[in-house]
């Protein structure tokens, strides 16, 4: 069964907005070599995508065991630092992918991790921290290509979907997957990275899907105390009160004010700064109960 959006609305992300030029001397060397191999992930998965829907499967393709453990081998082998397996909800399938301009998701999802550097997002929201969120969607996005590549070298159907922007809700998939909880910025937490990390996903035409290992993991109690995202945010975008939606689905953010920084500062990333998650961990701060 191919998967559709039932009509979650995405934020226009507009490529033209960043500030490049804040970008200067080493960062600008850098920059000029990650945002093209950025834009070249981003345009190899639309054209993956276009060649897969040319002739959908009807039927879904049993997985011997094997292929998960090659497909862990093989993620690990990209950088990728974070994986997991859950069926795709249409529930989180956004109406329009305005990056990848992917529109039909297969039954099975693979979402991904890969870390940001710390000392980098340390820097928030200054132009390093800026510049480790395009890295990540570069290297993220070339990695999730490859996986996508290795995968259908295996004789599987797949469809690669780019970190930046992207056709579904990563963070609730990767929730949905055990790989962590929903911080109060709407940041996946993991007992790893804390939210220090991008997630992209691969949709594949097989199953049945391993099962994840199931820890213990709650971080509410924490966030409740905390507040320090909601505190320390320039633009005053993170909510209250995070607003649950009629199709499940729960708002944190104010888009409009959290996207016009993101703009500005290329990635902004003070609330992964701010967040102890982040600066001491989980098992820090499960002991200290804060």
């Amino acid at each position: 069964m191919i998967k559709k959006s039932k009509g979650l609305k995405a934020k226009f992300i507009d490529n033209t907005k960043f500030k490049i030029s804040s970008f200067q001397e080493h960062l600008a060397e850098d920059a000029s070599k990650i945002i093209p191999k950025m834009f070249k992930g981003i345009q190899k998965a639309r054209r993956d995508y276009k060649n897969e829907i040319k002739d959908l499967p009807q039927e879904i393709k049993t997985a011997p065991e094997e292929l998960w453990d090659e497909i862990n081998q093989m993620a690990k082998s990209l950088g990728i630092d974070l994986i997991g397996f859950a069926p795709i909800d249409e529930n989180l399938i956004f109406e329009n992918d305005y990056i990848g301009a992917i529109e039909l998701l297969y039954e099975n999802g693979i979402v991904l991790g890969m870390e940001m550097d710390y000392d980098a997002i340390n820097t928030a929201p200054n132009p390093p921290a800026g510049l480790e969120s395009l890295r990540i969607y570069a290297e993220l996005g070339e990695a999730t290509n490859q996986l996508a590549d290795f995968i259908r070298s295996k004789g599987y159907r797949a469809i690669a979907c780019h970190p930046l922007g992207g056709p579904i809700l990563y963070p609730a998939m990767a929730v949905k997957a055990n790989m962590g909880e929903i911080g109060s910025q709407g940041l996946l937490i993991t007992k790893k990275f804390g939210p220090r990390q991008r997630l992209s996903l691969i949709s594949i035409k097989a199953g049945p899907l391993p099962e994840n290992k199931h820890e213990e993991f709650e971080i509410s109690k924490f966030c409740e105390k905390c507040r320090r995202c909601i505190n320390f945010c320039p633009v005053n975008a993170i909510l209250d009160e995070p607003v649950v939606n009629e199709n499940g689905t729960v708002t944190r953010i104010d888009s409009k004010k959290c996207f016009e920084y993101f703009y500005e500062t290329t990635g902004c990333s003070v609330c992964i700064e701010k967040c102890p998650f982040h600066k001491v961990g989980y098992q820090v701060l499960f002991y200290r109960q804060i």
